[in-house]
Protein backbone atom coordinates (compact mmCIF):
# COMPACT_ATOMS: atom_id res chain seq x y z
CA UNK A 1 0.00 0.00 0.00
CA UNK A 2 2.93 2.35 0.97
CA UNK A 3 4.37 1.83 -3.14
CA UNK A 4 0.89 2.59 -4.38
CA UNK A 5 0.75 5.92 -2.20
CA UNK A 6 4.25 7.15 -2.81
CA UNK A 7 4.64 6.56 -6.58
CA UNK A 8 1.29 5.47 -8.43
CA UNK A 9 -0.71 8.63 -6.63
CA UNK A 10 1.61 11.09 -7.72
CA UNK A 11 1.88 9.95 -11.16
CA UNK A 12 -1.70 9.26 -11.64
CA UNK A 13 -2.20 13.06 -10.67
CA UNK A 14 0.53 14.69 -12.84
CA UNK A 15 -0.70 12.87 -15.57
CA UNK A 16 -4.42 14.03 -15.00
CA UNK A 17 -2.62 18.04 -14.62
CA UNK A 18 -0.69 17.35 -18.15
CA UNK A 19 -3.62 16.31 -19.72
CA UNK A 20 -5.93 19.28 -18.37
CA UNK A 21 -3.04 21.54 -19.13
CA UNK A 22 -2.59 20.29 -22.86
CA UNK A 23 -6.57 20.31 -23.17
CA UNK A 24 -6.42 24.14 -21.98
CA UNK A 25 -3.77 25.38 -24.24
CA UNK A 26 -5.21 23.81 -27.34
CA UNK A 27 -8.36 25.39 -26.09
CA UNK A 28 -6.86 28.44 -25.90
CA UNK A 29 -5.16 28.47 -29.35
CA UNK A 30 -8.10 28.08 -31.16
CA UNK A 31 -9.97 30.59 -29.53
CA UNK A 32 -7.50 33.30 -29.72
CA UNK A 33 -5.64 32.38 -32.60
CA UNK A 34 -2.40 32.30 -31.20
CA UNK A 35 -1.40 29.19 -32.76
CA UNK A 36 -1.99 30.41 -36.34
CA UNK A 37 1.26 30.99 -38.15
CA UNK A 38 0.25 33.87 -39.92
CA UNK A 39 0.84 33.42 -43.34
CA UNK A 40 -1.32 35.59 -44.25
CA UNK A 41 -0.91 39.30 -45.63
CA UNK A 42 -1.81 42.07 -44.22
CA UNK A 43 -4.52 44.91 -45.85
CA UNK A 44 -1.56 47.24 -45.64
CA UNK A 45 0.61 44.66 -47.24
CA UNK A 46 -1.26 43.71 -49.99
CA UNK A 47 -2.08 47.77 -50.94
CA UNK A 48 2.14 48.13 -50.90
CA UNK A 49 2.43 44.72 -53.05
CA UNK A 50 -0.70 45.69 -55.40
CA UNK A 51 1.26 48.31 -57.87
CA UNK A 52 4.04 46.14 -58.02
CA UNK A 53 2.98 42.42 -58.69
CA UNK A 54 0.11 43.47 -60.93
CA UNK A 55 0.86 46.62 -62.24
CA UNK A 56 -1.73 47.32 -64.65
CA UNK A 57 -4.77 46.35 -62.54
CA UNK A 58 -7.21 48.26 -60.98
CA UNK A 59 -8.04 47.87 -57.34
CA UNK A 60 -6.93 46.39 -54.29
CA UNK A 61 -6.23 42.76 -54.18
CA UNK A 62 -8.38 40.58 -51.47
CA UNK A 63 -8.30 37.00 -50.64
CA UNK A 64 -9.40 34.28 -52.53
CA UNK A 65 -10.79 31.32 -50.53
CA UNK A 66 -9.21 28.27 -52.27
CA UNK A 67 -8.92 24.82 -50.87
CA UNK A 68 -6.99 23.24 -53.22
CA UNK A 69 -3.87 24.66 -53.18
CA UNK A 70 -0.66 22.89 -52.08
CA UNK A 71 1.21 23.60 -48.43
CA UNK A 72 3.25 26.12 -50.21
CA UNK A 73 0.59 28.05 -51.36
CA UNK A 74 0.16 30.16 -48.63
CA UNK A 75 -2.36 32.43 -50.25
CA UNK A 76 -4.31 33.65 -53.30
CA UNK A 77 -5.56 37.19 -53.96
CA UNK A 78 -8.16 38.31 -56.71
CA UNK A 79 -8.16 42.21 -57.79
CA UNK A 80 -11.08 44.04 -57.73
CA UNK A 81 -11.69 43.92 -61.06
CA UNK A 82 -10.74 40.17 -61.39
CA UNK A 83 -8.19 40.60 -64.35
CA UNK A 84 -5.55 39.53 -61.86
CA UNK A 85 -4.48 37.12 -59.57
CA UNK A 86 -1.15 37.32 -57.05
CA UNK A 87 -0.03 33.96 -55.28
CA UNK A 88 2.07 34.11 -52.28
CA UNK A 89 4.17 31.25 -52.69
CA UNK A 90 7.45 29.62 -50.34
CA UNK A 91 10.33 28.12 -51.56
CA UNK A 92 13.13 26.72 -50.10
CA UNK A 93 16.27 28.69 -51.03
CA UNK A 94 20.00 29.05 -49.13
CA UNK A 95 18.74 29.47 -45.90
CA UNK A 96 16.41 26.08 -45.24
CA UNK A 97 12.94 24.58 -44.81
CA UNK A 98 13.02 27.54 -41.52
CA UNK A 99 13.71 30.75 -43.68
CA UNK A 100 11.64 30.00 -46.41
CA UNK A 101 12.10 33.24 -49.32
CA UNK A 102 7.94 34.18 -49.51
CA UNK A 103 7.43 36.14 -52.75
CA UNK A 104 3.89 37.18 -54.24
CA UNK A 105 3.76 36.47 -57.55
CA UNK A 106 1.33 38.61 -59.98
CA UNK A 107 -0.16 37.12 -63.07
CA UNK A 108 -3.42 38.10 -65.56
CA UNK A 109 -5.53 36.22 -66.78
CA UNK A 110 -3.78 34.44 -69.49
CA UNK A 111 -1.54 33.54 -66.91
CA UNK A 112 1.39 36.20 -67.79
CA UNK A 113 3.40 36.88 -64.82
CA UNK A 114 2.92 40.92 -64.10
CA UNK A 115 5.64 41.24 -61.25
CA UNK A 116 6.87 39.57 -58.54
CA UNK A 117 7.85 41.11 -54.87
CA UNK A 118 9.92 39.48 -52.46
CA UNK A 119 7.76 39.54 -49.31
CA UNK A 120 10.77 37.68 -47.30
CA UNK A 121 13.86 36.61 -47.26
CA UNK A 122 16.74 35.56 -44.97
CA UNK A 123 18.76 34.86 -47.82
CA UNK A 124 22.90 35.57 -47.46
CA UNK A 125 23.22 39.11 -47.28
CA UNK A 126 24.77 40.89 -50.20
CA UNK A 127 24.31 37.30 -52.28
CA UNK A 128 21.30 35.70 -51.67
CA UNK A 129 18.89 39.00 -51.29
CA UNK A 130 19.97 39.54 -55.25
CA UNK A 131 16.97 38.06 -55.66
CA UNK A 132 15.35 40.91 -54.40
CA UNK A 133 16.73 43.59 -56.86
CA UNK A 134 13.80 44.85 -59.46
CA UNK A 135 16.20 44.33 -62.35
CA UNK A 136 16.69 40.70 -61.78
CA UNK A 137 12.66 40.10 -61.19
CA UNK A 138 11.98 41.67 -64.51
CA UNK A 139 13.23 39.07 -66.29
CA UNK A 140 9.96 37.22 -65.22
CA UNK A 141 7.55 39.46 -66.57
CA UNK A 142 5.81 38.20 -69.29
CA UNK A 143 6.40 34.64 -68.31
CA UNK A 144 4.06 32.43 -68.58
CA UNK A 145 4.41 28.30 -68.72
CA UNK A 146 7.36 27.57 -67.51
CA UNK A 147 10.10 29.86 -65.65
CA UNK A 148 12.94 27.92 -66.69
CA UNK A 149 14.19 30.47 -69.60
CA UNK A 150 15.62 32.67 -66.26
CA UNK A 151 18.93 32.65 -65.59
CA UNK A 152 20.23 32.19 -62.40
CA UNK A 153 22.77 34.65 -60.53
CA UNK A 154 25.97 34.04 -60.48
CA UNK A 155 27.22 33.67 -57.09
CA UNK A 156 23.39 33.36 -55.66
CA UNK A 157 22.38 29.99 -57.57
CA UNK A 158 21.21 28.56 -55.06
CA UNK A 159 18.77 31.49 -53.78
CA UNK A 160 17.63 32.35 -57.63
CA UNK A 161 17.54 28.12 -58.80
CA UNK A 162 14.86 28.71 -55.21
CA UNK A 163 13.14 31.44 -56.48
CA UNK A 164 12.85 30.44 -60.24
CA UNK A 165 11.57 26.83 -58.75
CA UNK A 166 9.06 28.83 -56.45
CA UNK A 167 7.79 30.84 -59.59
CA UNK A 168 7.49 27.63 -61.50
CA UNK A 169 5.26 26.06 -58.60
CA UNK A 170 3.03 29.34 -58.91
CA UNK A 171 2.58 29.01 -62.36
CA UNK A 172 1.34 25.40 -61.99
CA UNK A 173 -0.66 25.90 -59.03
CA UNK A 174 -2.58 28.80 -61.10
CA UNK A 175 -3.09 26.11 -63.92
CA UNK A 176 -5.52 24.52 -61.39
CA UNK A 177 -7.16 27.42 -60.37
CA UNK A 178 -8.07 29.82 -62.76
CA UNK A 179 -10.69 28.07 -64.20
CA UNK A 180 -12.22 28.74 -61.12
CA UNK A 181 -11.18 32.12 -60.46
CA UNK A 182 -11.77 33.74 -64.37
CA UNK A 183 -14.50 31.60 -64.88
Amino acid sequence: MGKYKNIIVPTVVLTVIAGLVAALLAFTYEVTGVGDLGTGLTQEELAEYAPVVLPESDGSLQLYEYDGGAADLLGVYVNESKDGVALHIQTVGYGGKSKPIEALIGLNQNGEIQGIAIVSSQETPGLGTKIEDEEYLKNYQGISGSADSVDTITSATISSTALRDGVNFALEEFEKLKGEIFA
